[in-house]
């Protein structure tokens, strides 16, 4: 048992039970001034340090038994959980990017052949293991950043062969790495060019043949569709997602990030678990999303890189959207793995308060996953996934942006970084 104590900070994002926090529940971070907790795999027990001794006394051990670590003038959070990445992938996109900071759009880079497609031409060159690679040095980055948990996309590969290639070194991830990674499928991230005159031929293979394999060897729990101009068209998509939920897919879709074609709309309607990214999502959008359960999933660092408008965030919790942020980090739109940069931007660029933004990069982006039962809060019976910061509050992970102040990450009450 090892008992984090003098804990200047402890920040809980206790929801009492809860799978989620939305509205003015969004401010409250259950935070506890001189806290300690006690843990295992599991969390035990939650509190001020006055009461360690009595708990000891109540979990039954004795002094030899807990391995004590003095926290004095830091701060504890629960890891963050990123639900939204593309860390799986081959090859640079810095020139494309240039290109964008010279004002080329990026619908025209991908209209050329470049933006997902040139990651695609990379990815079927790849082996296994060289994707693998990539994929465990972004995770570990993240990791280091106080990520413990991390959603990872196939997409890239485009065909049978590479979009399994991909799930793969997924999988591999999965099982090598010490943070907790969730398996998305997405072979519906673009049109590859051997389909560029033929979509709904690419939208059959998927259906038909990606789908089942997938699902046969089990290495994947969601499974994604980028709907918006120059993509996939809501009828493809709904296609798609339909298709996938009969196999037992949970889905998610990337939704309104360049134009409004009716993706979010079509998440609400499909009871997707996320709609992602949101930029041009409408009022009416947002409320078919909170009839449905769907969670908001913003992306605020890929609007900074793409110069987009960002999510209407402050709209969205008004409304009582069950918010969510994550990195959308990939190597073309968002090359970050830093969450506490994206609850700066979150902050800085959509009026989210730090409060609400460390929530939505906690708990509510384990409810995108489905795992807000066992993640996201410090909670009894929750797993012991906990970051100390070298802070004396956590407001200073956005006051003092662009540094790593995590002093060390827990993953199942295991210390890794």
């Amino acid at each position: 048992m090892t008992l984090f104590s003098n804990i200047e900070c402890l920040v809980t994002v206790n929801a009492n039970g809860e799978l989620f926090k939305v509205g003015a529940a969004m401010q409250d971070l259950g935070v506890i001034n001189n806290g300690a907790i006690l843990f295992d795999e599991k969390i035990r027990w939650v509190g001020s340090n006055n009461d360690v001794d009595a708990a000891i006394v109540d979990l039954h051990l004795g002094n030899d038994d807990v391995e004590f670590v003095d926290c004095s003038g830091q701060t504890v959070m629960p890891g963050f959980v990123d639900s939204h990445t593309h860390m799986v992938f081959a090859g640079n996109r810095a020139d494309e990017f240039a290109r964008r900071l010279q004002g080329v759009p990026y619908t025209q880079i991908a209209a050329e052949g470049g933006g997902i497609l040139t990651t695609m031409n990379a990815v079927r060159e790849a082996s296994v293991q060289e994707l693998y690679d990539v994929a465990e040095a972004l995770a570990t980055s993240a990791l280091m950043h106080g990520t413990t948990t991390i959603e990872i996309k196939s997409g890239y590969g485009l065909s049978v062969e590479s979009e399994l290639a991909q799930l793969e070194a997924i999988e591999l991830l999965r099982e090598t790495h010490e943070a907790r990674i969730v398996p998305t499928f997405m072979g519906a991230h673009d049109v590859p060019p051997e389909f560029k005159h033929a979509p709904d031929e690419y939208v059959d293979l998927l259906i038909n043949e990606m789908l089942p394999k997938v699902a046969e060897h089990n290495l994947a729990v969601f499974v994604d569709v980028f709907t918006d101009a120059g993509f996939f068209t809501v009828e493809q998509s709904t296609r798609i997602l339909l298709a996938a939920k009969k196999l037992g897919f949970l889905v998610k879709v990337h939704a309104d990030e360049i134009s409004n074609i009716g993706a979010s709309a079509m998440a609400a309607e499909l009871g997707a678990v996320s709609a992602d990214h949101l930029e041009f999502t409408t009022e009416s959008d947002m409320d078919a999303m909170l009839t449905a359960g769907t969670v908001a999933t913003l992306l605020p660092g890929t609007a900074y890189t793409l110069r987009l408008p960002y999510p209407p965030a402050r709209k969205m919790i008004e409304k009582g959207l069950t918010v969510a942020l994550a990195t959308d980090c990939n190597p073309g739109s968002c090359f970050t793995e830093n969450m506490s940069t994206v609850l700066s931007l979150a902050c800085a660029n959509m009026h989210m308060s730090i409060e609400e933004s460390i929530v939505a990069a906690t708990l509510n982006g384990a409810h995108a996953l489905r795992m807000s039962n066992s993640v996201g809060s410090i909670e009894v019976g929750k797993l012991a996934d906990l970051v100390i910061y070298d802070v004396p509050s956590y407001s200073s992970l956005v006051y003092h942006f662009g540094v790593n102040h995590v002093w060390s990450v827990w993953v199942g009450g295991e210390e890794n970084v």
